[in-house]
């Protein structure tokens, strides 16, 4: 078992542990945030044909070539199409007919003009000026074209995705499916969110983040609610729990202080123990550990800590359940509003608020650092990660911070 390790060993150790990945097929309406698990091919031409983007007439753009605002060409307009319809006459020299937005080009014609540009009647139009052939005239499979790989598998599914799935007719689709999250906290000091508060006694709040921290990331959380710090009880709920969640994070009985409470139960279940304690501050009490293909997690009771550590370490690996790739925070350059003063032998992560201006990011942070203020994580989007060794930082300098909720752009 490692002990004491790096984030970056801790998080390449969570990388290359394989996870069990499910798919399910649903109704494209159904499938907006889930990621694609197959790659969707077309099966037509979009558009299917020849069509006019706008409404206006069509014509030969030959029988314009002397056109202008001086000379005006004028053209018989022989008919007029709909969306959906089809004219059965063909454009001869001279002659226009009058079509609006999506309808199919008719025969003969080689060029759209917008009606804003013309002066027209039910049997005529004037045109103004000369238009190159094809222009204003959207190619059949200008779209997508028969045989195209059109939505590649492990994309993100948007409006626009369902949108193409819809166009070409397929009402349902192979995704990966979003796991099952249960979230459990330990501590003798617990209390219901409901329950009275007697002395020494606090309400169970932990579960609430990492639950919510678990749904923002698309995936469903399971509260289990709370257990005392004995072995066993931990023991009989995970053992429950492993049978109906893809993963379980529990809070509190992680750090050397709390007699390995987690990782004891963690072992008797069987799972074997990945790594025990990180060099990082908040959040250096964590155990991640592998039951078969399940992942269990213990982080500290500590808020912060605990919220910290599942940005950094549990985060990736849910993403991961749910088929997505890009797993890291955007990473920017920004200018310090503040001082940080202190100074740590190992990583520390300092919650923080970063906004961009005239082009420049600028970052904030809060009056209080502890791991066990809540509060000082409300209304931050940003982690200002300091290098071990490093520091103080004055207001002013140059920093890295990580965008929490802005994935790593695409490359």
């Amino acid at each position: 078992m490692l002990k004491n390790i790096s984030v970056e060993e801790a998080s390449e150790i969570l990388l290359n542990e394989p996870v069990n990945i499910q798919s399910i097929e649903l109704p494209i309406l159904e499938s907006l945030d889930y990621v694609l698990a197959e790659d969707i091919i077309s099966n037509l031409n979009m558009p299917p044909f020849d069509r006019s983007p706008l409404d206006g007439y069509a014509y030969k753009s030959e029988d314009t070539i002397n056109a202008s605002k001086d000379s005006p060409v004028t053209l018989e307009v022989i008919d007029s199409i709909q969306a959906g319809h089809v004219s059965q006459k063909e454009i001869k020299s001279g002659q226009a007919i009058r079509i609006m937005t999506g309808a199919k080009i008719p025969k003969g014609a080689d060029v759209i003009i917008k009606y804003e540009d013309t002066e027209f009647t039910d049997k005529e139009v004037k045109i103004f000026e000369y238009l190159k052939p094809q222009s204003n005239i959207v190619k059949m499979g200008e779209d997508m074209r028969a045989g195209e790989l059109v939505l590649r598998k492990e994309m993100n599914i948007g409006p626009a995705e369902i949108g193409i799935m819809a166009s070409l007719g397929k009402s349902h689709v192979k995704v990966y499916s979003k796991p099952i999250i249960a979230v459990l906290a330990t501590g003798d000091e617990l209390v219901s969110i409901d329950g009275d508060l007697s002395e020494g006694k606090i309400r169970n709040s932990n579960s609430f983040t990492i639950a919510a921290q678990v749904k923002r990331l698309g995936a469903n959380p399971v509260i289990l609610g709370f257990v005392k710090d004995n072995v066993d009880d931990l023991k009989r709920e995970l053992e429950m729990a492993i049978k109906r969640a893809d993963m379980i994070i529990t809070t509190g009985g992680a750090s050397a202080g709390d007699a390995d409470i987690t990782k004891e139960a963690f072992q008797s279940i069987g799972s074997k123990i990945l790594f025990w304690r990180v060099k990082m501050k908040p959040g250096s009490p964590i155990i991640a550990a592998k039951h078969d293909e399940k992942f269990l997690f213990g982080l500290s009771g500590n808020p912060a800590a605990s919220y910290i550590s599942f940005e950094k370490f549990v985060r990736p690996v849910i993403l991961r359940l749910m088929g997505k790739t890009k797993l890291k925070f955007m990473e920017v350059d920004s200018i310090l509003e503040d001082d940080f003063t202190k100074i740590s032998s190992q990583d520390r992560y300092v919650r923080a608020f970063t906004y961009k201006k005239e082009g420049k990011y600028y970052t904030s942070l809060p009056d209080k650092h502890s791991s066990g203020v809540l509060s000082s994580l409300v209304g931050r989007n940003s982690l200002f990660c300091v290098p071990g060794g490093t520091g103080p930082y004055k207001k002013g300098e140059h920093i890295k911070v990580e965008l929490i909720n802005h994935p790593e752009e695409e490359e």
